[in-house]
Formats: C-alpha cells, sequence, structure tokens
C-alpha cells in the first residue's frame, strides 16, 4: 500500500465497503497545502489556508497530493505535510477537502474530530509506554550497573558489533551517571557467556519469526507483538511484525524510522542505518538496524534506542532494543547475539494485525472492522449508539419469532417448537454478544456477564423470587448504564481499535430504541403492565393459596384455582336453542368482592376454521360495551393456541381473561376486581393457576 497513492488507496477501499486502509494511508500520506506565514517570520509558524468554497458556511483546508490541483494566492505558501499534521494543525470547526484526479473527497468536521482525537490518543499512549520500561532501569546514581572492564591500551579495539559501524564515539558523559572506571564507547563489545543466558526460544508462529531471549526475561503481550524486560540488563526488548507482500526493504526501514522521528522526537538519530545478517539467514532473509540517542520522558539519563528491521518476501518484522546508554554500550555483545539469531520461517496464512510502528501513527488507531449486527463472534468493540441502533432489529426478531411460532404451534407443533427452540436461544445469543462487545468498548470482560447470568439462574433454582428480582433489577440498571452514558475507551485498548464514528442509520437506530425504552417505561408506569416483572412470580399471600380449591368442569380438560366451590349457571333456553349443537357450561364465584367465571365449550363441527376468530370474538365478549383493552397477549398452553387479555372497567376496576382452543374445544377462565391496583395479585394467581391437563 506504500507505493500507492491515497486516490488509489480511497478507490480500492470504497469498493470493498470498508475504509480502514483508506484512513491509514490518509494519515501518512505526505499532501501538498497552502498555508499563511506568521507574522513574525518564523517558518514554524504558520496557520493554514481555509475557505468556504460553497459558501454555505463550512469552512476546509484544500489539499492534494499533486501541487497543480491547488489554487495559491494571495501571498500564501504551498507546503507538503501529512495527512496526520494537516489534521493537528487544522483549526476547530474546519473541515478537509482532498482534491483528486476527479472531484474532492470531503472528510467532515466530526471525521476530522476523531482522526485528532485518535492521534492525540496514540501519542500519548506512546508516552505511557515508556515510562515503565525506564522505572524498571537500574539507577546510574547508584552505581547498579557494573563497570566496563579495562582494556590495556595496546590492544587492538574490539570487533564491530552488528555491521561496519562508525568510527569510535568519543567519550559520553551521563546525565547525573556515577564515575566509571573507563570511558564508554560505541564500538566496545565485550566478551558474551551465552550458557550463562540460559537462551529460550521464542515463536511468532503468525509471522513465523523465532528468535532467542535469556530465561530471565520476562515476557508479556502487547497490542502488536510480544515485550521482554530484562532487569538484569537493564533493557526493554520489543517484538511484531505483519504481511505485506508488496513492501520492499527501503520501504518498511523508512516507515518504522518516521515512526521514530514523529513520536520520539526527543531521539536523534546515532550514525547511518547498517545492515546486519542473521546465522541462518543465507541471503533469504534481509536485516538493517539503526540507533537513537536521547532521553525519554521521565528518565534521569540518556538511553540508546536500537530499531532493527527485518524483511523477507511478504513478511516484515521490528526488533526494538531499549536501555541506558551506559548499560546499552556494555551489552552490546548482548545485542549482536540477540539479532543474530533471529529467523524468519514459513509464515501463516492468516494476515496478522500491523503493529503499531506501522506508517506512522495511524497503525496505533486505525478504525477497527465493525462487528456485524448478527454473528458468533465476540472478537471487537462496538460503541453506545451502535449497540443501541443493532438491539432494535434483535428485539424485532425475537418478537417476530414468537409471533410467527405461536400461529404455526396449532397447525404443525413439530414446525412451532423449532422455531421456537432455534430462533429463541438465537436471539437471545445476539442480544448477550452485543452486550459483550459494548463491554469491550469501555475495557471490561464479557465474563462479568456469566457471573450474573450465574446467579439469576440460582434465584430461580431457588424459588428465591426476591433475590430474581433485585438481581433482574441490579442488571438490567448495570446494562443501561453502561449501553447508555459510559463512553468507550479512546484508541486502542484490551480487545481491539476503537470503533469509528456512526452512520446517520446507525444514529436513527438507536433513537427508535430509546424511545422505545421510554415507551415501555411509560407502559410500566401507567399500569398497563400490571406492575410484573418479565418473568414469571407467584403473586399473593400464603394463606391465599391455602385457601384456593382446584377445579375442572365435566371431563377434567382444564383445572384453576378459585378462592371457593364455582355455582353452575343455568343458560337460558333461547341460548340453549341458538347454540344448537354447541355444548356449553359455565361457573361463576363471587368471593373477596371479585367474581370468578369458568367456561368450557364443545363445537363439535361447528368449530370455525380460524381460530383466531373464536379468540376474537370471546374477548370482545369480555371487553363488553363499556370495557377498555389494556393488554392483549399470546399464550401457548401445553402447545395450544390461546391468549391473555385484560380490560379496564370504569371506576378502576379490571376483567382479565385467559382462555386456549384445543381441538374442537374452547376453554376460557375470567376474574373481575373493583380495583385494579388492590386486585392485581389475586389477578395475577388466578390466571397463572389455570392449567390444561
Amino acid at each position: 500500500m506504500s507505493s500507492e497513492t491515497f486516490e488509489q488507496v480511497l478507490a480500492a477501499a470504497q469498493a470493498a465497503g470498508s475504509t480502514t486502509q483508506a484512513w491509514k494511508k490518509f494519515v501518512n500520506t505526505r499532501f501538498f497545502v497552502a498555508i499563511v506565514r506568521s507574522a513574525d517570520g518564523n517558518p514554524k509558524n504558520f496557520t493554514l489556508q481555509l475557505a468556504d468554497a460553497d459558501a454555505d458556511g463550512n469552512i476546509a483546508v484544500r489539499i492534494s497530493e499533486q501541487r497543480e490541483r491547488l489554487v495559491v494566492g494571495g501571498g500564501n505558501t504551498l507546503v507538503t505535510l501529512s495527512g496526520a499534521e494537516v489534521v493537528r494543525r487544522l483549526q476547530a470547526e474546519a473541515g478537509i477537502l482532498v482534491a483528486l484526479s476527479e472531484g474532492v473527497f470531503a472528510i467532515a468536521r466530526d471525521r476530522v474530530d476523531w482522526l485528532r482525537k485518535g492521534i492525540e490518543a496514540a501519542r500519548a499512549r506512546a508516552a505511557e509506554k515508556a515510562q515503565p520500561a525506564a522505572a524498571s532501569f537500574p539507577s546510574l546514581e547508584q552505581g547498579s550497573l557494573p563497570a566496563p572492564a579495562s582494556a590495556p591500551d595496546s590492544a587492538p579495539a574490539p570487533a564491530p558489533t552488528l555491521a561496519p559501524l562508525a568510527p569510535a564515539a568519543a567519550p559520553l558523559t551521563l546525565a547525573k551517571a556515577a564515575p566509571q572506571s573507563s570511558p564508554v564507547t560505541r564500538n566496545q563489545v565485550g566478551v558474551l557467556d551465552v550458557a550463562a543466558l540460559k537462551p529460550r526460544n521464542v515463536t511468532m508462529p503468525k509471522i513465523g519469526l523465532e528468535f532467542f531471549v535469556p530465561a530471565s526475561w520476562q515476557e508479556s503481550a502487547t497490542a502488536t507483538g510480544l515485550r521482554f524486560t530484562g532487569t538484569e540488563h537493564a533493557c526493554t526488548v520489543e517484538a511484531s511484525g505483519f504481511h505485506r507482500p508488496n513492501l520492499s526493504m527501503a520501504q518498511w526501514l523508512e516507515m518504522r524510522l518516521a515512526l521514530v522521528r514523529q513520536e520520539m522526537r526527543y531521539l536523534t538519530q546515532d550514525g547511518e542505518s547498517y545492515p546486519f545478517e542473521g546465522e541462518l539467514w543465507r541471503g533469504r532473509v534481509t536485516g538493517m538496524a539503526t540507533e537513537f540517542t536521547g532521553t525519554f520522558p521521565g528518565d534521569a539519563c540518556e538511553s540508546r534506542y536500537l530499531v532493527a528491521c527485518i524483511w523477507t518476501d511478504g513478511v516484515l518484522a521490528s526488533i526494538t532494543v531499549r536501555a541506558p546508554a551506559g548499560a546499552f554500550e556494555e551489552q552490546r555483545a548482548l545485542w549482536k547475539w540477540l539479532l543474530g539469531r533471529v529467523d524468519m520461517n514459513a509464515s501463516a496464512a492468516s494476515v496478522y494485525s500491523p503493529p503499531a510502528s506501522l506508517g506512522g501513527i495511524g497503525g496505533d488507531w486505525e478504525e477497527a472492522e465493525t462487528p456485524p449486527m448478527f454473528g458468533f463472534s465476540l472478537a471487537g468493540r462496538m460503541g453506545r449508539m451502535r449497540v443501541l441502533a443493532y438491539s432494535f432489529p434483535v428485539m424485532l426478531s425475537l418478537a417476530v419469532v414468537g409471533i410467527i411460532a405461536a400461529v404455526l404451534v396449532p397447525a404443525s407443533k413439530a414446525l412451532g417448537l423449532t422455531l421456537l427452540v432455534a430462533g429463541v436461544p438465537a436471539c437471545i445469543w445476539f442480544s448477550v454478544r452485543l452486550m459483550v462487545l459494548r463491554m469491550h468498548d469501555v475495557n471490561l470482560s464479557g465474563k462479568w456477564l456469566a457471573g450474573a447470568f450465574a446467579l439469576m439462574l440460582l434465584g430461580g433454582v431457588l424459588q428465591n423470587w426476591i433475590m430474581l428480582g433485585v438481581l433482574f433489577v441490579v442488571f438490567w440498571i448495570a446494562s443501561m448504564v453502561i449501553y447508555c452514558f459510559i463512553p468507550g475507551t479512546d484508541g486502542e485498548n484490551d480487545y481491539g481499535e476503537q470503533p469509528g464514528p456512526n452512520s446517520t442509520l446507525v444514529n436513527v437506530g438507536a433513537t427508535l430504541f430509546i424511545l422505545l425504552q421510554f415507551g415501555q417505561i411509560g407502559a410500566a408506569s401507567s399500569g398497563k403492565y400490571n406492575n410484573r416483572l418479565p418473568f414469571p412470580v407467584p403473586r399473593g399471600s400464603a394463606a391465599a393459596a391455602k385457601a384456593s380449591v382446584p377445579f375442572s368442569p365435566p371431563g377434567n380438560p382444564f383445572t384453576v384455582a378459585l378462592p371457593g366451590v364455582p355455582v353452575k349457571v343455568a343458560l337460558p333456553a333461547a341460548m340453549v336453542q341458538q347454540l344448537g349443537e354447541v355444548e356449553l357450561h359455565q361457573y361463576q364465584l363471587a368471593a373477596g368482592g371479585n367474581v370468578y367465571t369458568v367456561q368450557s365449550i364443545d363445537y363439535h363441527d361447528r368449530m370455525p376454521d380460524n381460530r383466531f376468530d373464536v379468540m376474537d370474538a370471546m374477548q370482545r365478549s369480555v371487553m363488553a360495551k363499556d370495557g377498555t383493552l389494556m393488554e392483549a397477549t399470546p399464550t401457548l398452553l401445553k402447545g395450544a393456541t390461546g391468549r391473555q387479555v385484560k380490560i379496564g372497567t370504569p371506576g378502576g376496576g379490571l376483567r382479565a381473561a385467559r382462555f386456549a382452543v384445543v381441538g374442537t374445544h374452547f376453554y376460557m377462565v375470567s376474574i373481575e376486581v373493583p380495583d385494579a391496583a388492590k386486585g392485581a395479585a389475586a389477578t395475577d394467581a388466578f390466571l397463572a393457576s389455570f392449567k390444561l391437563n
């Protein structure tokens, strides 16, 4: 990609539907841009030339890879700046227009802000990574570094370390360093006791990189590779690599050194880059090393920083060594041995993520590939708005599965149950997956969800409804806080790169989901759901449960719990004649101010083909002329089609019924209470007791 222009990479990225590579290329591409010089004459003090090209109040800077595409006027000057530098220097509330061969590529203000935020986060992390390594270095003031062995004046100079180096440097004076027995010079190699190191092999199979490190070095993973800390050698060594078929060694070296110059401006290159060779390379691998000197932020002494670039066809690797200047020179034999034992074997086919050093700043904060709405992978991160937007279709899918299953079960019990068994767990999984990806965005492990689900499962097994209710409320509140209020980690975290800006469709979807949640909360607070939790909870007191009496109509088709024995209601002769062959049994009971009704109807061969017509007719009968429909919920009772309805009555009362259709039979139980709030527990307990036999 390095040899391609930004316009070429952009076109390929737009065709592929992912802009990740385009943004990486943008921040590292040098563009021509018009600037306005400052009045003080200092060439470093300038601002970017802005213009309102469309006269719509939106100002932007115009840049291009080709000089002739820009028009400069008013005594302004053209300079070349990287895309990252343009973003950092750009005034607030301004966009960027990239002049292409055909048309203009506009980078809106929100995308510029996102780019700027990623650049700043990358620079901050680079500074933070330097400090822990510095803390592990022995203090020069305390004399913890061994003094170099003195050599006779007549002794010849040691052999070069990694390859022909520059002439010996003048004696190096270290800030606040303890007196040394002899000056530290660059070409000292010394004698290395390899056996004392107890070398252990390290392999990075994705790129085929192999090398050896001392057994005492502590290993840790980074976002792009491995890090080793050697306390006794006062050093930090990092290794990373990736696949890139079209990148040459010269391009790789330039990109790697450009990063150091950009991110570590406190370092100065110490001499020219020089080649080195591993013991087993035999011309199939190429290596170039470059050394830098400077004081890292937070350090009290000067350090050396070695960057080794390793290249073979299609695979690149980088090994860096950092140590205080004195320790670095004393351990040159160790660095020579380390790089001499590096080898590049056949690498894995999978593409390894580019290291933070790739292409300047871009590799450390590039936009991650957005996880899909539906999937089974838990890898990656997802921002707040996207999770909310994706939750809307997931919840809609769950509702559709339930409705279709309710329709299919009466016609084909096996097909309906198959849909439920396959669809409901899948929708639940997609919901849990969104929670995990959102937790990853705030750098939390999804394992916390497993603990929460285990506690709720335990509450259900123990039938401790209070515990289950409290756990559910806590879980719901915590989910909403994480979903809606906690911002994601800036830049990269333990679970990947930061997501990019949200599209308009994502914002619309998130808004719809939020409105749906407010609607459900409002309905619950108004009593539409009768203050019920979203899982079945037995209602009513123990005394009421003991007082209930199981009742079944003739033939024992179903059972319902009543607070007494109901009385059969005799039907008028006119109704019996009107019903004809339809057999109806009806019972009623008045107790505690409530009225209970039980019906069993056998339609024989007069059962309508559409069972829902029967339930609709019965729903209208229960609602009557004075009722207001509050709820109509499909139910499944042992695979039978059913429905539960709640009707508001004048004066704050409630009329509720549950019914089911089994073959040619229609069964219904209903209750009417004068006070909906006070009778809620009795209503729920009565309806829940309706069981098909």
